[in-house]
């Protein structure tokens, strides 16, 4: 008899029980099948082993000693499953308590903030007061001791003058219109025309105007000649300048018989004409360039005004072979006999020689720069200037004078190819901003990684940037620009790329890190970075498919 349970059957009883019924079927379910249900032949209830129904009655709780193996795992699962749920509940309550302890945190500085507010709000209130009293005191002043009761009111006005004479004066809205959610200045284009003698043609659908001068009159009038015509779509960025249709940033505007025409144009698409906008006095200017040569002081010259997109020409086939002989490329209309034009859809021809310097100048930018050529910390370019092509998410970058202008050049021939979202995201860095970088991605792939060892992790560093003292950058000759700003090789396979693997060195750029040649650079495939060193050379890096350490081996040789 079990003394501890008195609930327990006797051992006897069971052993005497399971003899009684060895032979027979099993036991059916007898909800399942009611019309066989086995009697119980004791005449007493059975006591359902499942003591998970009700686990925490001590009575249905199974002695461990007589436990089946089945019944024991049901207990060890059940105790396991108790002591899980346990855990779970320490771990919820622990970051219960925890987040209570963040969000008292979170309050407290909440708190703070308003507090901050309230004071910054009143001192701010009390600014405001201040200055307004400043200004009624200013105006009153203006009133009583400077009045001018003749001058007539021109606020709200934009005076727009061409050659110095006043063309006209509109309203400041009619003016300035939003477009892409910046401001933008809008000119009349007939002003112009008028202005420049141009002649005037088309439809309320297409504006046609003709530009002839004396230097490129011809004997018809109808665009066939040497003169140049250009064709606005109106109301659409579509505009055809001789022949060669380009997409503008910003839509022309049609107004009765006008065409209206946003100022970006006049400054990216007009040679030898001067555009100027004086916020102060609210007033655009446009005028011929002097010609300073030819001026007296009896006559005054000017420079012919042209459009820098000209009429398609075909690229005549090059037969020399780059590495042995020079081959002479130009841009302009009046290229010399043996000069190879390259093509371009703009006249390039005022930034000719900061794409393709010449005399001591050619090979001036020929620096190469690695982890055996190395600069100093006092290496610092003094012809250092701002690059206009900077990504707005960045600060303004800068490069060497000529890598600057001949930038400006490429980034003029891609929009005239439809390429509007190239950004310069890095141009010049000094030494000290380089060993900044290069410690911070030292410390970014050890946090990364934390079983790398600090050699380990520049080692990674070094496939992808240098140490200060071994990068381009440093050189003001070097910069990285692509269309995504991440820096991911995924820009090579953009339309952008491929035009920049085409025509990069007529500007005298190269791709600097190419993918078959990281053995030799030691630098991993860098599609958005691209190095000036000059027409001259570039030409012949391009055609070779040498990489810089190899082209300046081979000169050396």
């Amino acid at each position: 008899m079990n003394n501890q349970n008195p609930n327990r059957r006797n051992p006897q009883t069971r052993n005497q029980r399971q003899t009684q019924y060895q032979g027979q079927q099993p036991r059916q379910n007898p909800q399942r099948n009611p019309g066989q249900r086995p009697q119980n032949p004791g005449g007493q209830q059975r006591r359902n082993p499942q003591y998970a129904q009700n686990p925490r009655n001590p009575q249905n709780r199974p002695d461990p000693r007589t436990m089946t193996p089945e019944q024991r795992a049901q207990w060890q699962a059940y105790q396991k499953q108790r002591r899980a749920q346990a855990e779970a509940r320490k771990r919820a309550r622990l970051e219960a308590e925890e987040r209570a302890r963040q969000r008292e945190k979170e309050l407290r500085a909440i708190e703070r903030k308003e507090n901050l507010k309230i004071i910054g709000g009143r001192l701010l209130v009390f600014l405001v007061i201040l200055i307004i009293m400043l200004a009624a005191a200013g105006v009153l002043f203006l009133l009583f001791f400077n009045r001018t009761p003749d001058k007539t009111d021109d606020s709200g006005k934009i005076r727009y003058t061409f050659g110095g004479e006043e063309v006209r004066k509109i309203d400041l809205d009619q003016a300035i219109i939003e477009v892409h959610g910046e401001d933008r200045i809008y000119i009349c284009f007939n002003d112009l025309a008028e202005y420049l003698g141009m002649s005037e043609s088309g439809s309320a659908q297409e504006m046609k105007f003709i530009l002839t001068t004396p230097e490129n009159a011809a004997d018809t009038a109808d665009g066939t000649g040497n003169e140049e015509v250009i064709v606005f779509t109106t109301d659409t960025t579509l505009v055809t300048v001789n022949g060669q249709q380009l997409a503008l940033e910003h839509p022309n505007i049609l107004r009765g018989t006008e065409i209206w025409v946003e100022s970006g144009f006049f400054e990216d698409q007009m040679i030898n004409l001067s555009y100027q906008y004086d916020e102060k006095s609210s007033t655009v200017a446009i005028s011929c360039i002097k010609d300073e040569v030819n001026s007296t002081e009896k006559e005054t010259k000017y420079l012919p005004v042209s459009f820098r997109l000209k009429a398609e020409k075909p690229i005549e086939p090059i037969e020399e072979d780059p590495l042995i002989g020079d081959v002479t490329y130009g841009t302009g209309e009046d290229l010399e006999e043996g000069v190879i034009d390259l093509g371009f859809k703009n006249d390039l021809s005022e930034y000719e020689e900061y794409m393709n310097p010449t005399g001591d100048k050619r090979d001036a930018f020929l620096i190469l720069v690695n982890t055996k050529n190395t600069l100093t910390e006092s290496d610092i370019p003094t012809d250092l200037v701002d690059c206009q092509h900077t990504s707005t998410a960045r600060k303004t970058q800068q490069l060497r004078e000529y890598a600057a202008k001949a930038l400006d050049a490429l980034y003029m021939e891609m929009k005239s190819n439809q390429f509007y979202n190239m950004a310069v995201y890095s141009g010049f860095r000094d030494y000290s901003y380089q060993a900044v970088l290069f410690e911070n991605y030292t410390n970014n792939e050890m946090a990364a990684n934390p079983s790398l060892t600090r050699e380990q992790a520049e080692a990674i560093v070094l496939t992808y940037s240098t140490r200060p003292g071994t990068s381009e950058h440093q050189t003001g000759l070097a910069v990285d620009m692509d269309t995504m700003g991440t820096f991911s090789t995924d820009f090579a396979y953009t339309a952008e790329y491929a035009w920049l693997q085409e025509n990069a060195w007529k500007f005298g750029f190269i791709l600097r890190f190419p993918a078959d040649k990281t053995d030799i650079t030691t630098i991993q495939f860098e599609p958005w970075h691209y190095r000036y060193v000059g027409r001259y050379h570039a030409q012949k890096i391009h055609a070779s498919g040498l990489c810089l350490e190899e082209y300046v081996e081979k000169l050396g040789n």
